[in-house]
């Protein structure tokens, strides 16, 4: 019996995913559980197993081009039968302009983007990734690149007495980047045409506002100093606790329903070398600020290594992103829907403070909560600010 393969959902933001790479081509043999083909949400990268064994009779996406979720992407059927007469699903091919100007920058062994795959067979082959051009969606590593990077420099290395090829690894190149002599135009595609389309969907949809409150971080710097754990971690510990006396604030807005979440799973946003993803500390009520560090700690290192699973990033009901990390006083957050609220923190800084009548020197740290102000009133917001800068300026 044929089976249609289907665009997944790999988070709860994603409206629509692109084909990067088929590793399975049209009439060739595919067994159950084989990956079939990456796939790219907006916040990672997939590798879609086959759910059948059988024969990929017909392709109906090809790679480069985006699909709704759910929607048709390839035919696997038995060697006995053929391929069913299917309408092809009409992909969204990326818009690519006339003439992009190259990149002007020397090769550099720096982190790339780089497939699951291609990343499985560098390793395999002993190819270092950062030598590799990539000819994948946005300049995405795929396994081609690799096998072809490794078969010019077989071709070309000595032949030893044993008569296998050495590889001579090139030497590290090593120049001042040139500045580039004209406009570089980078198409709105792909992963960070995603992300483009859900920040402006949500600012389109929701009713945003945005709060500020200051708080004296004084005590928790102590903290740091002495135990070690991160300030993300103290804060999320805190935002954690105060959802539990405000749960309008973990919540989903679907359509005409506000739906109130019983469990509190926090997205901890981690910026990478390619965009911001938003990896999920579940449950995080229950844990301690030593656990919370551990949690964010592990994940941020997976997520800056693209090595997210679809699973890691689903289910958050509030989520803090801490652009203080590189040195923001404050901003504005988007929400990210189907949340109705998102809490931004800014840098700790030396200021002057008012404490027992005195001005003493103190660390002070802005707190800014955007809201959707059709699930949120905005005293509830007040309110949940006023309770965690109550709990940061006091954590014993």
């Amino acid at each position: 019996m044929a089976y249609e393969v289907r665009m997944p959902v790999l988070s709860q933001s994603m409206i629509q995913g692109t084909v990067v790479e088929w590793l399975i081509q049209e009439g060739e043999k595919v067994d159950k559980g084989a990956v079939l083909v990456v796939v790219e949400s907006d916040k990672a990268t997939h590798e879609l197993e086959a759910p059948q064994s059988g024969i990929l009779r017909k392709i109906l996406v090809q790679a480069g081009k985006e699909v709704d979720v759910n929607a048709p992407i390839a035919i696997i059927a038995s060697a006995e039968e053929g391929a069913p007469a299917v309408a092809p699903t009409v992909g969204r091919a990326p818009s690519t302009p006339a003439a992009v100007e190259p990149s002007l920058s020397p090769p550099t062994t720096r982190r790339k983007s780089i497939s699951p795959l291609a990343k499985r067979l560098a390793k395999e082959l002993g190819v270092d990734a950062g030598l590799l051009t990539g000819s994948g969606l946005g300049g995405m590593v795929i396994q081609q690149d690799v096998r072809l990077f490794a078969g010019q420099h077989a071709a070309a290395a000595p032949v030893s007495s044993m008569g296998a090829p050495t590889i001579t690894p090139l030497p590290p190149f090593k120049s001042t980047p040139l500045p580039l002599k004209d406009d570089k135009v980078i198409p709105l595609i792909g992963q960070r045409g995603r992300i483009a389309e859900r920040m402006s969907l949500s600012r389109h949809t929701a009713a945003d506002v945005t709060t500020v409150m200051d708080v004296d971080m004084g005590r928790i710097v102590s903290l740091h100093a002495s135990i070690g754990f991160s300030y993300t971690a103290y804060i999320t510990w805190a935002v954690a606790q105060t959802l539990r006396e405000y749960p309008a604030l973990n919540a989903w807005l679907v359509e005409d329903r506000i739906i109130l979440k019983k469990d509190i799973h926090l997205g901890v946003a981690v910026a990478t070398d390619e965009a911001l993803v938003v990896p999920v500390l579940r449950h995080a009520d229950t844990k301690k600020v030593s656990e919370i560090d551990q949690e964010i700690t592990s994940l941020g290192k997976t997520a800056r290594a693209s090595q997210l699973v679809p699973d890691d990033m689903k289910g958050s009901t509030f989520t803090i992103t801490n652009s203080g990390v590189f040195g923001s006083l404050l901003f504005t957050p988007i929400i990210n829907l189907p949340e109705v609220a998102i809490l931004g923190v800014g840098k700790i800084a030396d200021t002057p403070i008012v404490r027992h009548g005195q001005v003493v020197p103190g660390q002070v740290m802005y707190l800014c909560l955007s809201y959707d102000h059709r699930a949120v009133d905005g005293a509830m917001a007040v309110k949940f600010l006023a309770s965690l800068k109550q709990r940061l300026e006091n954590p014993d």
